[in-house]
């Protein structure tokens, strides 16, 4: 299980560093696609939701240091989509192409909206650019690219977890 988290780790820590360098490069009416989410999704389903958290915190940590948002905002935010992306773990048939649109679709309405849950109780008011152009780009963007993420990840990522080794 530990080594399996590194590799995570490691994975997460070099998509969020390239989607906060490079990935202005594909945007699309600025919008760009979030590779974390696509990442830790498919991992955390993968994996299981211990896994998924960690890993989750691990990136939000990572995003949060690289960018101008309030400490733990993505820690948060990551962990909890990495737990509830966790619960699907050894649910569901994985089919290369539909479930990963949907989950990854659930997870970019989910990250929406919890994001501004956690922005209301700071007194930010984003009711406005939930159901905004960029939440539908963004969302688009997400299940568009989920399938091909879900096969790379297949290749390159860790194996999944086959039950439970104390």
């Amino acid at each position: 299980m530990q080594r399996a988290l590194l590799i995570n780790v490691a994975i997460v820590a070099a998509v969020a560093i390239a989607q906060s360098a490079f990935l202005d490069i594909i945007a699309i009416a600025g919008v760009t696609p979030d590779l974390v989410l696509l990442v830790l999704v498919c991992l955390a389903q993968r994996q299981g939701p211990m896994n998924g958290q960690l890993t989750g915190l691990c990136a939000g940590l990572i995003e949060d240091f690289t960018s101008l948002s309030p400490l733990g905002f993505h820690s948060l935010l990551r962990l909890t989509i990495g737990f509830v992306g966790g619960l699907t773990h050894n649910k569901m048939f994985v089919d290369p192409i539909f479930v990963p649109i949907i989950l990854v679709a659930a997870a970019t309405v989910f990250k929406w909206l919890f994001a501004a849950l956690i922005a209301g109780v700071f007194g930010i008011d984003m009711a406005a650019i939930v159901f905004s152009r960029v939440f539908f780009i963004e969302l688009g963007y997400n299940a568009i690219l989920a399938p091909v993420v879900f096969a790379l990840l297949t290749l390159i990522g860790p194996r999944p977890q086959r039950g439970y080794r104390p």
